[in-house]
């Protein structure tokens, strides 16, 4: 398998800033959308064309309660949604995140906007010791998991759709912690800007048998993912010159992030190296914290998002089958997130779970990201 072909580009986001008069006048979202939805696309068949594999072309937006009706008005809101994700399905986009709540008040709109649609999903933003955000998006999470009337929200899906953050800047690429800048912070609003996020389990165990040590993640794992990535972000970077408007690449999410594919397991790539026995067990916590210090510094990559460690149990078979024999559970990996810096990442939590055992969790998280 060559290394190109050993990972995927899991996400083309562009980042679009909406103002309430968008939805006064539903020609200029329209034309926003299509425009957006034009570039994405150019994006994608240049990557094609290029070798690469593009599973998901996304747009996420600035934070919703800037330019939606709040969730006093829900009629209103309901009728903007359903607007918004008529013309996504339009031009062909699957998926939508709509920035975070940035406010309690704020919160009571995400169940609204996950249930509208498969293509909608939003955040809660934390601050320090917020208590009482904690709260409302426990009592969000219970209310999505309870949400059956359509399909896409049946057997607690819904939460794929949504969750709380900590310290997630803008321009983060994966979902549904996606976010575009606040509008008071975009300078010129016909610039798009976009980034890419990677899908790349095999990838990692390649260079990661390779490395076989962790003296040499700094350089052998380091210098193999510089080697496979860099080229991917100078042809993003070329973009910008292209005969096709105004646009700004501003980086990459280099994060390791599983698949479901035979030999896509993270977990399992970290188990190639010497000093860890067992994923979760001695060592690798310190392999944890040299990939992800790898990670942030490749030469020539502009790094945005988590860049980090992605461990979700539910989308890496080496961790659940380690979650199904209690070798792995959420006080290790929220362990192993104080060191990168991703958090939990889709964790099966049981449905009879109180909004308190969930607001544990998210104000652990958010002890972490805030540390």
């Amino acid at each position: 398998m060559s290394e190109q072909h050993a990972f995927r580009v899991r996400a083309v986001t562009s980042f679009l800033t909406l103002k309430p008069e968008d939805f006064h006048e539903i020609t200029l979202l329209q034309s926003k959308i299509a425009k957006y939805a034009t570039f994405l696309k150019l994006v994608e068949q240049k990557l094609v064309d290029a070798g690469y594999e593009v599973q998901t072309l996304r747009i996420a937006t600035n934070p919703f309660g800037e330019y939606l009706p709040a969730a006093s008005e829900p009629e209103k809101l309901k009728e903007q949604l359903s607007q918004l994700d008529e013309i996504l399905k339009e031009n062909s986009i699957e998926f939508c995140a709509l920035g975070p709540a940035t406010s309690p008040q704020e919160v009571n709109c995400c169940h609204i906007i996950v249930s509208t649609s498969h293509r909608l999903s939003c955040s809660a933003d934390l601050i320090e010791d917020d208590v009482t955000m904690a709260r409302k998006a426990a009592d969000c999470m219970k209310t999505i998991s309870q949400l059956d009337d359509v399909s896409h929200l049946k057997k607690g899906l819904g939460n794929f759709q949504f969750c709380a953050t900590a310290c997630c800047k803008p321009y983060t690429p994966f979902f549904p912690a996606a976010r575009s800048a606040n509008l008071s912070n975009v300078t010129d609003l016909d610039v798009i800007p976009f980034a890419l996020g990677l899908e790349n389990g095999k990838l990692a165990q390649k260079l990661l048998s390779e490395t076989k040590s962790i003296e040499n993640i700094g350089t052998t794992f380091r210098d193999g993912m510089a080697k496979v990535l860099v080229p991917l972000s100078k042809l993003c970077e070329a973009l910008e010159n292209d005969s096709c408007g105004k646009y700004n690449f501003v980086g990459m999410d280099t994060s390791l992030n599983p698949s479901l594919d035979e030999g896509g397991s993270v977990a399992a790539a970290i188990e190639q190296i010497d000093i860890v026995e067992k994923f979760g067990g001695r060592g690798s916590m310190a392999v944890a914290a040299e990939i992800t210090k790898a990670l942030k510094s490749l030469p020539g990559i502009q790094n945005v998002g988590y860049s980090g460690l992605m461990l979700p149990v539910m989308e890496d078979d080496r961790l659940a089958v380690l979650a199904s024999e209690n070798d792995i559970d959420t006080t290790r990996l929220l362990a192993l997130s104080s060191v990168c810096g991703v958090g939990l990442d889709t964790i099966p939590v049981s449905g009879f779970a109180t909004t308190e055992e969930l607001m544990g969790l998210i104000l652990d998280v958010g002890s972490l990201a805030f540390r």
